[in-house]
């Protein structure tokens, strides 16, 4: 039979065991749900884009021309119309930025790969539309399907205008 001390002695060891790995959840739990910083710098700078620790940040990859130099929006701006298409580089995938009255860049790009197979559309100018060079989609300047067979509008991307210069995120505005 096992005695009062007994019982007691094992009642505060349950008792550690018990509140240690609550507290040990708790923390993990606190951990998973608060990323690193370095991870989340991208997210935190585009929802607080004026704390200190954004000055100077650019989220995403820079935008980049054809030739590979960084966009500057001034000297863009100063060329581009309202309706251009940009074709811009930085991303895993090729993208287009999108010139809006005022002029003004939009905090949305347009994803050049087609939905139909992956083939890189283009920006026709003159007819105002994306044209895919393998099966014949096309789609209007917001990237919705006019044409088939492209099952789906051209993916968004975000764009971020920070300090002149151009950034990339692989996701869609509304996303973040």
């Amino acid at each position: 039979m096992s005695t009062l001390s007994d019982r007691s002695a094992n009642r505060r060891r349950f008792l550690r065991y018990f509140v240690g790995s609550g507290m040990t959840t708790l923390a993990l739990g606190w951990t998973r749900s608060h990323p690193t910083q370095a991870l989340d710098l991208d997210e935190f700078c585009l929802t607080y884009p004026y704390n200190s620790r954004c000055e100077g940040y650019l989220p995403g990859e820079p935008a980049r021309d054809e030739a590979g130099s960084p966009y500057q929006v001034d000297s863009l701006l100063a060329t581009a119309e309202a309706g251009t298409r940009l074709r811009a580089e930085g991303l895993e995938d090729l993208a287009y930025i999108v010139v809006e009255a005022g002029p003004s860049i939009a905090d949305y790009g347009i994803s050049a790969v087609c939905t139909h197979f992956g083939c890189i559309v283009d920006w026709d100018t003159e007819a105002q539309a994306f044209a895919c060079p393998c099966h014949g989609s096309r789609f209007d300047p917001d990237g919705n399907v006019i044409e088939g067979p492209a099952p789906r509008p051209l993916e968004r991307v975000t764009v971020v205008v920070r300090d002149n210069r151009i950034g990339l995120i692989d996701q869609a505005p509304d996303s973040l």
